[in-house]
């Protein structure tokens, strides 16, 4: 007994070093895999569209939508969808956004202030993920200019809080100027005031992208101070984002969503400063994800690309359908899956909502004309019918051309 234990054991001694090697190589070809696969898509993406050979100023609004549906459906998927809901979060700290907010009414119930939420969702996913010329991003477009034109006309929005929103739009999420700058022309928003920021003669999208930047930092050192009505539209929507997580960890929660808040803004919103050790937390946590998305994850595939909204319409009704949700599940439909999958379970589990054919959160789904207060619904439609014939008229071609 005692010899065939000592041979095992020599046995196991003279395979460890071909053990470690076959497992090194493995990792080894295993990292190198994932690295070719990675950056295969990126240089394809710069051969097919011929950069950097061609000029940047040449870039169509189609080869743009392309690019930054590539970005945020298969490589920064969740990323992206973060990065949106904090663009549209900080502009909360202009007292002249958050106070026409508040005025509406929108943020007087947890329904009314979801589905607000729900909906301004819907309209940016519709305008960003389909091609620009197609139906549903022009509607899009046609519904949130109708939505926002009343409040234009009577001079409650002015031409620099849109200008600054749509900054943040282009700013937070994709760092990509062509595809943004050309939905600022299609809301009509002017651009002369970005004149003196641009550092060269050149008009392409990264140039329009550092002199957008150069003008938001200095809009907010401006306009972004302290305001009680900034505190209550942030709160209420902190209280949203908050709303599937147990009210235990609340307050480590709003911690590291300060951490996520630069200074400026959350002194604007009147949001207490997170402790040195959450944004220790978050910093480390994130800077461990980043890592182990580059060198560990495989990249997307195509047939997995990221889904906010359906690409077809429900063959019964015509409507479209939201495929993820922050807080209330509005426009998902009550599916198996989206009822009792990992997802759903976890967020049971957390007391959240899921997916129900209760109606109270439309699991009917979504028209895009239809989108936006109650009150609202059905409105529009001639003002809408005009403003999608203008922006046909308007989109083709170059969006740098004659700049």
């Amino acid at each position: 007994m005692g010899n065939a234990l000592s041979i095992a054991a020599e046995q196991f001694a003279q395979t460890r070093p071909n053990r470690l090697l076959a497992i090194t190589t493995a990792l080894v070809t295993y990292l190198a895999l994932t690295r070719a696969l990675r950056y295969r898509r990126r240089d394809r993406t710069l051969r097919n569209y011929g950069y950097p050979k061609r000029p940047l100023k040449s870039m169509t609004v189609e080869e743009a939508s392309a690019i930054r549906r590539a970005l945020s459906n298969l490589e920064f998927p969740h990323a992206y969808t973060t990065s949106l809901f904090f663009a549209l979060f900080k502009t909360y700290a202009i007292p002249t956004i958050s106070s026409v907010l508040l005025a509406t009414g929108q943020l007087s119930s947890d329904q009314t202030a979801s589905k607000r939420a729900a909906d301004t969702a819907v309209i940016v996913t519709e305008m960003a993920h389909n091609h620009p010329a197609s139906d549903r991003a022009v509607a899009s477009i046609a519904r949130m200019n109708y939505l926002h034109n009343r409040y234009r006309k009577a001079g409650k929005i002015t031409d620099d809080d849109l200008l600054y929103t749509l900054s943040l739009f282009a700013l937070e999420p994709t760092r990509w100027g062509v595809f943004w700058r050309n939905v600022g022309e299609a809301m009509e928003i002017p651009y002369q005031v970005l004149e003196a920021h641009y550092d060269s003669d050149e008009r392409d999208g990264t140039a329009w992208m550092r002199a957008i930047e150069r003008w938001s930092d200095l809009y907010e050192k401006r306009c972004a101070v302290p305001d009680e009505t900034n505190g209550k539209v942030a709160r209420g929507t902190l209280d949203i984002l908050l709303f599937n997580i147990p009210t235990a960890i609340h307050g480590i929660a709003v911690q590291l969503i300060g951490s996520i808040i630069d200074a400026r803004t959350r002194d604007a919103m009147l949001l207490p400063h997170p402790t040195d050790m959450h944004t220790r937390l978050l910093t480390g946590f994130m800077a461990l994800r980043r890592a182990t998305i580059k060198y560990l994850h495989l990249p997307r595939p195509q047939w997995l690309e990221f889904a906010r909204v359906t690409d077809e319409p429900d063959p019964v009704t015509g409507n479209f359908y939201m495929t993820l949700y922050f807080s209330q599940p509005w426009y998902v439909k009550p599916t198996f899956w989206s009822r009792w999958g990992p997802e759903a379970l976890f967020t049971r589990l957390t007391g959240g909502l899921v997916p129900s054919a209760d109606g109270q959160y439309a699991p009917q789904g979504y028209k895009i004309e239809n989108l936006g207060p109650v009150r609202l619904e059905g409105k529009g439609a001639e003002e809408m019918e005009k403003e999608v014939q203008r922006i046909r008229a308007q989109r083709g071609g170059c969006p740098m051309a004659g700049l």
